[in-house]
Order: C-alpha cells, then structure tokens, then sequence
C-alpha cells in the first residue's frame, strides 16, 4: 500500500502543475485565479446539491479505476473501460426491464450481475488477442471501445429501443432501481458512492492481505521470476483482465440502476476514458482510488459552473485532466526537480541567516 508520507510526496507535482494550469486558464479567459479556484471548489462543494452531485459521480469514476487498477497489477493496461461501462449499462438495462419476482432489493442483483458478466465479456477478446496473436491490449481495447458504443448506438436506437426517436431503452423495473438516501430520485444521493467504495477497499485487502493478491502483485513485479516461482502468469493475467472488465461493465449498471434508470445512445460522458487518470493519480493503490474519484468528480460537477459564474466552456474541465493525466506521467522527474528546487531555496535561505548572524 502507498504509505501517505509517498502519496504526499507524489501529490506535491500534481497540486504545484495543477494550480498552474488554473492559473493560466485564469488569465488566458480574462478571470482573477482566485475567482477560477474558489468556482471550482464552490461549484463541487460549496452546498449540499453541490456535494450530493459530486459524491453522485463517484461510483463510475471508482469503478473503472479500480477496473484499471487491477489490470495493471498484473502487467497490463486496460483502455477498454468506455466500452466495457458502455455494454455493462445497455445490459443491465435490458435484465433490469423485469424485477425477476425477487423480494426487496434482490430484484437489482440479475442485472448487475449480467452487466460485470458483458463487461468481463468485451474484454476477453483483447486477452485472447494478447495471449495467442501477440496484439497488444491497447490497440486491441481501444479498438473494441468504438465497436462497444457504435454497436450499442445501433441497438438502442434500434431493436432493443423504446419505439420513440430518443435513442434510449424502455425504464427498468422498480425493483432494479438503487434507491436514494437524500435528495429526489434524479439528484439524489443513495448507496452507490460507498458500493463502490467499499469494492475498491475490498480490492485492496485482496491483493496485499491474501496469497492470491501476492501471487498476482509478484506476476505485475516480475514475469519471468514469478513463473520460475511457479506462479500461473497467463492464467492470473487471464483473471485479472476478466475482472477489470467485469469492473467496468458493473460501472455502468451501477449508473444505470442508481441514476438513469435506463439506458441512452451516448450514454457515458468519457468516465471509462476518465478511469484511466483516477488509477494513475493513486499510482494503481485501490486503497486511494477514492481520492483521485473524488477530485475528477469535483471537476466535472462544476464544469457547469465555469459557464454560469466566469463564461469559461466546460470543455476547459478536460483540458485541466489531461494536465493532470501528463503530470501523472511525468511525476517522477517533476518531483525531484522539485524536490531541487526547494532544496536549493533552504540552501540559499541557510546561507543567507547565517551572513546576516
């Protein structure tokens, strides 16, 4: 697990690039930094609708960091998440249409089940892919990403469609419908934050507290040393990619069951793409997904609030998490150079306490 003495080290580049980028957004689009800062926590945090709507956006973003999160674990890069949330929805939507004549809230788990399953689904052709053609599971993920939403576009709009031209699915049952705690049915807050949350948690304790978890950490380590130990590296490959799929497509009917309530053409507003800059942002540890969600949910709760207060798009949003995603990348050399840069400003401050003593 990341120690938070690393987690703090490691956020140090992300808050100092992060701050900077606003900055410049600030002064770029004619608005005081401040006004842009106090906009962006404001509109993700400022009032309990704020906080509701933030929190509410969550579980995706969780779900398919931990989807790539575990993916990485054993070496590879899961890009499919769009695809695999995209399928995940439009099934859990079509099982959800009946309650299955199951007491109480068991009428949600057929279709939630259904829909990890057409995720796990989606993702094992780019695992057979890998395994037996040598076709690596980015090209191939992302590739079978645009099959995912065309084919759903089609069947939405089509055969599987409620008859009108909205390009959407018919409700689901009452029964399939996760619930709210706060707030209306729409904007409400219900359980789905802490299921997801509690998932990723779960994720955690697996992989640093069970010899399963170890065996699948030593396959990410080292390859070649975890199969001279006798470990099974494509057969933990295999499960691994299989439940990062099975993740992302439980995203989506988790969206569908506690906020849509059905299924619509373009259904997914990029958090599958998203997935990817939560697990990097928590360096792949399930144990902090919870924080890089939390951020990138902040974000797009207040993209609204850019246009109203300050006339900045909402596009600016992804603009802010690509830097954040580039930060990611380039965390190490930032931090050291950093890390220089203070180290010489205490020298220089040392040195000038001790000229005027």
């Amino acid at each position: 697990m990341t120690s938070p003495r690393e987690l703090i080290q490691n956020g140090l580049p992300l808050v100092a690039v992060g701050t900077a980028c606003c900055v410049l957004l600030a002064l770029v689009t004619g608005n005081r930094p401040v006004d842009l800062i106090l906009t962006v926590v404001g509109g993700a945090w400022g009032s309990a609708e704020s906080a509701m709507a933030t929190l509410s956006k969550t579980p995706p973003l969780l779900l398919t960091g931990l989807a790539v999160s575990l993916a990485y674990r054993v070496g590879l890069l899961n890009i499919g998440g769009e695809g695999q949330l995209t399928l995940g929805a439009l099934t859990t939507a079509l099982v959800a249409r009946s309650d299955w004549g199951l007491p109480g809230g068991f009428g949600l788990l057929p279709s939630l089940v259904c829909g990890a399953a057409a995720g796990a689904l989606w993702a094992a052709p780019a695992m057979w892919l890998r395994q037996h053609r040598g076709v690596h599971e980015v090209i191939s993920t992302l590739l079978l990403n645009y099959l995912a939403l065309h084919l759903a576009d089609y069947l939405v709009r089509g055969p599987l469609g409620d008859g009108s031209a909205m390009g959407r699915s018919v409700e689901i049952a009452p029964a399939a419908v996760i619930q709210p705690w706060f707030g209306s049915a729409v904007g409400g807050l219900g359980p789905a934050p802490l299921m997801a949350l509690l998932l990723a948690l779960g994720a955690w304790f697996w992989l640093e507290r069970s010899v399963w978890g170890f065996e699948a950490r030593a396959v990410g380590a080292n390859r070649q040393a975890a199969a001279a130990a006798g470990i099974a590296v494509s057969g933990w490959q295999w499960r691994l990619f299989l439940m990062s799929g099975a993740l992302a497509g439980l995203a989506g009917g988790i969206e569908v069951a506690a906020v849509h309530h059905r299924f619509y053409a373009a259904f997914s507003p990029g958090y599958g793409y998203d997935g990817i800059t939560v697990a990097f942002l928590a360096g792949a540890d399930p144990a902090w997904l919870w924080a890089g969600a939390l951020l990138l949910a902040g974000l797009r709760a207040t993209d609204k609030w850019l246009q109203l207060a300050l006339g900045i798009s909402p596009n600016a949003i992804f603009v802010i998490e690509a830097v954040l995603l580039l930060t990611v990348a380039c965390r190490t050399a930032l931090a050291a150079g950093l890390e220089r840069g203070f180290g010489r400003i205490a020298a220089r401050l040392r040195s000038a306490g001790g000229g005027s003593s």
